[in-house]
């Protein structure tokens, strides 16, 4: 799968690219919201895991501008922050997010979300072949 990968903490980002090309995956990493949002629009990722705090356009304003890219419809689109889901200034993005993890990410947790994504869309092509 194609995963991109945005986080504002290099360290963070790096880590987490280089284990997700350990199982397998095309990964491709920004470390603003705009670097994210021009890498999405190119990559074509099947998920994008965006931190919400990120200097030039938070993870959200990245989340809602690739739900109105064209094709982009079946993206996972996977939250990443270190505040709390029910914090309120994340309400307005709820639509545009699939999941959401707390920071520090717990990698089983990652490896569930990329394979029910990838089991769900197995599913969708078998109906349409």
């Amino acid at each position: 799968m194609r995963v991109l990968v945005a986080d504002d903490n290099k360290d963070a980002a790096d880590t987490l690219g280089m284990l997700l090309r350990l199982w397998g995956h095309e990964v491709r990493i920004a470390y603003d919201g705009d670097s994210a949002l021009l890498l999405a629009h190119r990559f074509k990722p099947h998920v994008a895991l965006l931190d919400i705090q990120m200097p030039k356009r938070n993870g959200g304003e990245v989340a809602l501008q690739i739900r109105r890219q064209s094709g982009s419809e079946k993206t996972l689109l996977i939250a990443v922050s270190g505040s709390d889901p029910s914090d309120p200034r994340l309400a307005r993005y709820k639509g545009a997010f699939d999941a959401f993890l707390s920071k520090p990410c717990e990698w089983e947790r990652i490896q569930e979300l990329l394979a029910d994504y990838r089991s769900h869309t197995r599913e969708s092509m078998r109906m349409y072949s």
